[in-house]
This record gives C-alpha cells, sequence and structure tokens, in this order.
C-alpha cells in the first residue's frame, strides 16, 4: 500500500491521470479545488472501512473525584471500539453502559466514589464517562487505573504540500483524476474509476488478510463501536 506520500506527490498523479499539465503554475486557480477534491475523497474512503494501519491505542489516567473524560484529539469518537482499565496488572474491558442500578450503588453526583473503574458510556458533549467515580488517581508509570483506548484515528492535515497522505496514492488520484475526467465527458473516465474500484476493492481485500493472522491463532479481531460492545462486568473489590 503506497500510502504516506506528499499532497505534491498526490497531486502530480492526479493530474497525470486527468491529464491535466503538470506545471504548478497551471495550476494555480484550480489547486485549492484539486485539494479539496483529494481530501474530501480521502475522508469518504476513511469512513467507508476501517484500515487496519489507522487503527491505535490512546491512554487516560484515571483521577480521583472525575467521572467525566474527554477522548484524546486524534481518536475519532464515533470509532472507539474498546475501552479497558488496567487493575491489578490486567487490562479489562469495560462494561458498555450505566444503569439506573448502578447509580443507586454509586452516584456520581452525590460524589459516591469506588474503585476499580467497571463500566464506560457515551456522555453529553461526546465526553467517555466512567462508572463508578473513581476514590484513587491512576498511577501511569505502573498503569493501574489507567483507561486504553483502542479505535481508528482521525486523518492527518493534508493541506500543505508536504502534508502525506494517510491512505494509498494511487487510489486517491485514480479516483479524483477519474472524476476531473468524467466532468469533462472524457471518454476513458470509467475506465480511470473501474481502475480505482478494483485497486480499493484489492487493498481492502489485503487488509483483512492482515486483520486475520495472529500469531498464536487464526481467529479475526472483530472490531465494535463503544455504544455496541458487549460488556464485561469487573468484580467490585471487596
Amino acid at each position: 500500500m503506497a500510502r504516506g506520500k506528499s499532497l505534491l506527490d498526490v497531486l502530480n498523479k492526479t493530474r497525470a491521470v486527468a491529464r491535466i499539465s503538470l506545471n504548478a503554475a497551471h495550476n494555480l486557480t484550480a489547486r485549492d479545488t484539486q485539494v479539496i477534491m483529494l481530501q474530501q475523497e480521502q475522508e469518504r474512503l476513511w469512513e467507508d472501512f476501517d484500515w487496519p494501519h489507522l487503527r491505535v491505542q490512546r491512554y487516560i489516567t484515571l483521577q480521583a473525584g472525575q467521572y467525566l473524560y474527554d477522548p484524546p484529539e486524534d481518536l475519532d469518537f464515533d470509532r472507539i471500539e474498546k475501552v479497558e482499565v488496567n487493575y491489578a496488572g490486567l487490562w479489562c474491558r469495560l462494561g458498555a453502559g450505566i444503569t439506573p442500578d448502578d447509580y443507586f450503588l454509586y452516584d456520581p453526583k452525590l460524589d459516591q466514589r469506588s474503585w476499580p473503574a467497571r463500566r464506560v458510556q457515551v456522555a453529553e458533549n461526546d465526553q467517555i464517562e466512567i462508572w463508578p467515580m473513581p476514590d484513587t488517581n491512576g498511577d501511569p508509570t505502573t498503569q493501574e487505573g489507567v483507561l486504553r483506548l483502542t479505535g481508528i484515528r482521525k486523518l492527518n492535515p493534508f493541506v500543505e504540500d508536504s502534508d502525506t497522505a494517510d491512505l494509498d496514492d494511487r487510489l486517491l488520484s485514480l479516483f479524483v483524476g477519474g472524476a476531473i475526467l468524467a466532468a469533462t465527458g472524457a471518454k476513458d473516465a470509467q475506465l480511470k474509476i473501474q481502475m480505482a474500484n478494483k485497486l480499493y476493492a484489492r487493498l481492502r481485500g489485503d487488509q483483512i488478510k492482515t486483520a486475520r493472522f495472529s500469531m498464536f491463532s487464526t481467529t479475526r479481531y472483530q472490531p465494535a463501536r463503544l455504544r455496541e460492545y458487549v460488556p464485561r462486568y469487573i468484580a467490585p473489590v471487596s
């Protein structure tokens, strides 16, 4: 997968596909439009598939008396797949959703606290709510009481010539170049778009094969969203 190419490289490939002059001076008025088209195409492809190379882990250290947390800025909130807490040296997956029965046991609005965190849900303003509210500060050194969030990160900026693409440059140039050709009524526009779709299918297939590989098993990792994953209860400390 030929990712990590500069915006300038992708622009030149796109212009070549669309049979546009590669001379920057000839593209002064069209550059902004071409860049926006590339940005939009990369966003479409990013939204359409959970690219394994964009799956990351980010960490939040829990704080005593705090139950609402902002997600990491570079992690897409709607594509958080798993939330775990480190407890006694083990990463334990938090249960999804907080019920009235849970609040009856420990209500953060009444400053009722406990340890460890056991459940998680989406709160207002796209914050992450942890239950129960911690009574102890997490330790980033030992990772005790640290949240680990797994999900798909946001795209990097793709504005300046030196910015790099997160997805395959050939894929972007074929789709956008084909769209430019189609707008001009070029006869080979559909051929370029067909080439792009064929490449897209192959790249997705390769990524799925990679995701299936495991050193110790052949089970494919099945991602879920923060709102969807299966709860796993962590027994309270007596």
